[in-house]
């Protein structure tokens, strides 16, 4: 399938909490110019009639009847709240069996974008939705919106804010927040935080000689270097440059208060989507005020000596004391 041609993919479940998902995939699939497909997985695990029979064992025709039909009516009443309130775009369902995260997976192979909700509950009892945003963001072969319940802010010229670390793998997240800044017409924040590692010993000896000024001075050199050509790209993007020494979750988090998309990359998927667990894109999925947007790098844009065990190369380094970036 062309690039041109991906829909926008979104994940609904039974709790209603998804709506917010809903609205935002439509509203952006109006504005791409896209066709959206809803997505609903249904099962019967940790249901207690299913739980009291045989593990793994086939759902009796019945109840298998009911899940597929409850599935089929929600994706239905989702398109058509979709029909109504964005008249003219292009909407189809899909319903399956099976796990929510994996289908998501496999559907973002095709897609352009999946949006799924940051917590709620599904079809299956207990299972929080929050599970399933995390497994999508960590595996998905396109990029991924994750929308809160409620956003802190609803506002018209809200900028869309991309965190960078000034490696490659920034690349990807900086040029999809460009393209939404641009196609909302509103500005863009580029933010990069730093921070110093622990040190100890000859090394905590010599803290007392770096130079803070200096170093934001550096720091503002590692953005300008990520964004340069994006600028000349989208010219009519405002773009603002914010660079601080703090822990860049809290930074982030404090930017996303009225922002309307946050933008964060990831290092990969595969051995090295375990990374996200603990990462700073995971905990902004929870801690943002605003949808957040998590970017995989494109292959062909990452060199191996970047990426080792998930983390970049030269972000903890010997004496002397050096700082992380985000």
């Amino acid at each position: 399938m062309h690039t041109t041609d991906r829909p926008i993919v979104v994940g609904i479940d039974l709790s209603g909490t998804s709506n917010l998902a809903l609205d935002w995939a439509a509203t952006e699939a109006g504005r791409r110019g896209k066709p959206l497909v809803v997505v609903h997985t249904y099962s019967a695990v940790g249901y207690p009639a299913v739980r009291a029979g045989v593990p793994g064992a086939p759902l009796p025709p019945d109840l298998d009847r009911v899940f597929r039909e409850t599935a089929v009516e929600a994706c239905s009443e989702a398109a058509e709240k979709v029909r109504d309130t964005h008249p003219g775009l292009a909407v189809s369902t899909v319903t399956s069996t099976g796990s929510p995260g994996e289908a998501l997976v496999d559907a973002s192979k095709e897609a352009a974008l999946v949006v799924v909700g940051a917590r709620g509950l599904g079809a299956v009892r207990g299972m929080v939705l929050g599970s399933v945003s995390t497994h999508v963001a960590a595996h998905a072969h396109c990029p991924v919106v994750v929308v809160h319940e409620a956003p802190t802010h609803s506002l018209a010229d809200a900028r869309v804010v991309v965190g960078v670390d000034g490696t490659e793998v920034s690349a990807s997240a900086i040029r999809f927040a460009f393209e939404e800044a641009d196609s909302r017409g509103v500005g863009l924040t580029v933010a990069h935080t730093w921070q110093l590692d622990s040190v100890e010993g000859a090394a905590a000896s010599m803290a007392w000689s770096i130079d803070v000024d200096e170093i934001n001075e550096e720091e503002r050199s590692v953005v300008a270097e990520a964004i340069a050509g994006f600028a000349e790209q989208y010219p009519s993007v405002d773009v603002r440059r914010v660079v601080t020494q703090g822990h860049p979750v809290h930074e982030l988090a404090r930017l996303s208060e009225n922002a309307a998309l946050l933008v964060v990359g990831t290092r990969g998927r595969g051995a090295v989507a375990s990374w996200l667990a603990g990462s700073v894109s995971q905990s902004l999925v929870r801690a943002a005020h605003c949808p957040v947007a998590v970017v995989h790098p494109d292959p062909e844009s990452v060199h191996p000596a970047h990426v080792t065990g998930g983390e970049a190369e030269g972000f903890h380094l010997p004496l002397p004391p050096v700082r992380e970036r985000l």
